[in-house]
């Protein structure tokens, strides 16, 4: 998973910008969350925020 969960310098991503990052609709993107393939932070509770280090990582093990 993503070094840089909590850290500051990583680029953090909505659900609607990492989906359009992966090529994957949006019901894909909260899927992914939900069945715990992406880690993800919540700062406040509610909004969701993907770190793009993680989406990198995760989109190279999906290709193969």
């Amino acid at each position: 998973m993503c070094s840089h969960s909590r850290d500051l310098a990583c680029v953090w991503l909505t659900v609607p910008e990492a989906a359009d990052f992966l090529k994957v609709d949006k019901s894909t993107m909260y899927r992914y969350i939900q069945l715990g393939k992406l880690e993800v932070n919540r700062p406040g509770g509610y909004v969701i925020r993907i770190c793009l280090e993680e989406l990198n990582m995760f989109g190279a093990v999906k290709k193969e």
